[in-house]
């Protein structure tokens, strides 16, 4: 039996193990692409599955990163091809041609976007549904099928949470209300990340960060996006290193927070 010990806090604290949920319009794909921004969360591997990537077009920045190739994005057709990917971060360099191709430097930072959108398309083709086909009678997932996306999506995370990377999972956000009384409107009691099954409470116990972006802290141009944690990430962010706020929050930013460094 081989015990590994941790060497120290500053080791523990070394990559980004984040999942981060948001409505549409919170500026999700703005925040993953912001790891471009600096050279220790520098170069990006951008894994986009119906994620709103053409909203990186307004900023020179990101477009600027991907004609350096330090943003790369790679377009999902399904699940299955993230077992490529996988393979090919966990290996390292020299064990894909196509892929040392299009990653001259070995990527610092990995980002998955939309785990939502993403699983929905899988419980579908589990279900026995032809991916991509517009006209068929859709046929709906049955028990067994939940066992199986549960242990698809927990094997996900706990994967690519422990590649010597920055990982960072983006998703939509699920609304809880309160119970309803006649002639008020529904009291939101909280946020979470939409998953369907127990996916959605047992995913996001693999990061150690959680975040929700809030579209109202979103200055005039559009720039800057609300970081508040909810009732889930007050109980999953551990080091105790992030506030309960941050205006304008980026990837490099809180990888820094989370090392203790300003």
């Amino acid at each position: 039996m081989q015990i590994e010990t941790v060497e120290s806090m500053e080791e523990m604290a070394k990559y980004l193990r984040l999942l981060v949920y948001g409505e549409p319009g919170t500026g999700k794909t703005w925040f993953c692409a912001s790891a471009v921004l600096d050279e220790t969360t520098s170069p990006v591997m951008y894994l986009n599955y119906h994620g709103q990537i053409t909203s990186l077009r307004s900023n020179p920045k990101y477009i600027k990163a991907m004609d350096a190739g330090r943003l790369v994005i790679l377009t999902l057709g399904n699940y299955n091809e993230l077992n490529r990917i996988y393979s090919w971060l966990f290996r390292g360099a020299g064990s894909s041609a196509n892929l040392d191709k299009l990653f001259p430097v070995f990527p610092k930072t990995v980002i998955v976007d939309s785990i939502t959108e993403l699983q929905r398309a899988e419980v579908l083709r589990i279900a026995g549904n032809t991916p991509g086909k517009f006209a068929q009678e859709v046929l709906p997932p049955e028990i067994q099928h939940w066992g199986r996306l549960l242990n698809e999506f927990t094997l996900l995370a706990d994967l690519f949470y422990h590649l010597p990377m920055h990982v960072v999972f983006a998703g939509l956000e699920a609304v809880d209300f309160g119970t309803r009384e006649v002639g008020k409107p529904p009291q939101v009691v909280g946020y979470r990340l939409a998953l369907q099954g127990q996916a959605q409470r047992q995913f996001p116990a693999y990061a150690l960060t959680l975040m929700r972006l809030d579209k109202a802290a979103r200055n005039a141009k559009g720039y800057n996006v609300g970081y508040t944690r909810s009732s889930m990430a007050k109980t999953k962010e551990q080091s105790g290193m992030l506030p309960e706020k941050i205006p304008s929050p980026s990837i490099p930013l809180l990888a820094k927070m989370l090392r203790g460094s300003k």
